[in-house]
C-alpha cells in the first residue's frame, strides 16, 4: 500500500501527484497542522512497488552527480527542488496572475473626459467583475471614473441651471418682462436690447424689457428670398436698402433724434446654411433709452 501527501484543511491543494522534495517546509503563512496530523495517509489507489535488487556499487571512485560513469550511466543525483516549468506548490500559476481590468481604464478615461454614461457603464460593469474574480485589479480607477462621472453630471447641471437663470423671459404677447440673454435668430419686431455693435460672429445678445435702461430696438425683421448665399456684399446692400424702406411704417419721427443710427444684422455663410435666412433691422442710440420708439 503507498503513501500520499495529505495537506491540512486551510492549505492550498497541492499539484495532481506533488511529492515535498527534501527540505521542503511550508510557507510560514498557512495554519498550523492540527495536533496528531499525519501529513502522509496509506492511499488503497497506488501499487506498492515491488522491491528493487540492490545494485552493488561500481568499482572506483563514483562520479559527481549528474555525470555518466564508466558503463555510460548517470547515477542518480539530488532533484531538483521543483521541476522546470512548474510553480512551487502553493503559488499562483501564470494565468492566475492579477490583471488590470480593461473596463477599469476605460472608466477612467471616459471620466477624465467628460463621457458621462460610459464612463458610468465602464465602472460598473468593472467593479462588478472584479468582485466575481479576485484576481482582477483597478478598483481605484472605476471608483476615479465615476467620482469624475458625478463631477461632471455636477457641472452639466450648474451650466443649464446659469443658462436657465440668465436667459430672457417674454410675456404672451412677446416683449422681455426680465433681462437676459437670447439668440440673435430669435429676436422680434419690438425688442429692446442692448447695442451689440458692429462685429461679426454674433450669436446672441441680452435683452431687456423696453421700460428699463437700453440703447437699441428691432423694427423690423424680414427673410432673404434664395436659397445660395448671396455673400456679404449683397447681404449688406439689401439689409441697408430694406431698412431704409422700412423706417417710415415702423417708428415713431417723434421720437427720433440726432443721436439715432440704424444698423441691422444679417446671416453669415454658416448661419446660412443651417436655415437662417433673415435680416434683423435696429435703431441704435448712443445715450441709453426707457421707452420704445416703435409706432403704436
Amino acid at each position: 500500500m503507498g503513501l500520499r501527501f495529505n495537506p491540512p484543511p486551510g492549505w492550498p491543494p497541492p499539484p495532481a501527484g506533488f511529492v515535498p522534495p527534501p527540505g521542503w517546509q511550508p510557507d510560514p503563512s498557512w495554519p498550523p497542522p492540527p495536533p496528531g496530523w499525519q501529513l502522509w495517509v496509506p492511499d488503497d489507489t497506488v501499487p506498492t512497488p515491488a522491491p528493487m535488487p540492490p545494485v552493488p556499487p561500481p568499482a572506483g571512485p563514483m562520479p559527481p552527480a549528474g555525470m555518466p560513469d564508466q558503463a555510460g550511466q548517470v547515477p542518480y543525483g539530488p532533484p531538483p527542488a521543483y521541476p522546470a516549468g512548474q510553480a512551487p506548490f502553493g503559488a499562483p500559476s501564470p494565468a492566475e496572475r492579477p490583471r488590470t481590468s480593461g473596463f477599469a481604464i476605460a472608466s477612467l478615461v471616459f471620466g477624465i473626459i467628460g463621457g458621462i454614461l460610459l464612463s458610468v457603464i465602464f465602472g460598473i460593469v468593472a467593479l462588478t467583475k472584479m468582485r466575481n474574480n479576485p484576481q482582477l485589479r483597478g478598483k481605484g480607477m472605476a471608483i476615479a471614473g465615476l467620482i469624475l462621472s458625478g463631477v461632471w453630471l455636477v457641472i452639466v447641471i450648474a451650466a443649464i441651471a446659469i443658462s436657465a437663470g440668465t436667459s430672457s423671459q417674454r410675456s404672451a404677447s412677446g416683449p422681455a418682462t426680465q433681462p437676459g440673454v437670447t439668440s440673435v435668430y430669435s429676436l422680434r419686431t419690438g425688442d429692446c436690447l442692448q447695442n451689440p455693435g458692429a462685429r461679426l460672429g454674433i450669436t446672441s445678445i441680452k435683452l431687456v424689457p423696453c421700460d428699463q435702461p437700453h440703447n437699441a430696438q428691432v423694427f423690423a425683421v424680414f427673410p432673404v428670398p434664395g436659397s445660395g448665399y448671396p455673400g456679404a456684399v449683397a447681404l449688406q446692400h439689401r439689409a441697408a436698402a430694406g431698412c431704409h424702406a422700412r423706417i417710415a411704417g415702423s417708428i415713431n419721427r417723434s421720437l427720433i433724434t440726432n443721436s439715432m443710427t440704424l444698423q441691422y444684422l444679417y446671416p453669415e455663410s454658416q448661419s446660412w446654411a443651417i436655415g437662417h435666412r433673415s435680416i434683423t433691422c435696429l435703431v441704435v442710440d448712443s445715450s441709453n433709452l426707457t421707452t420704445s420708439v416703435l409706432l403704436h
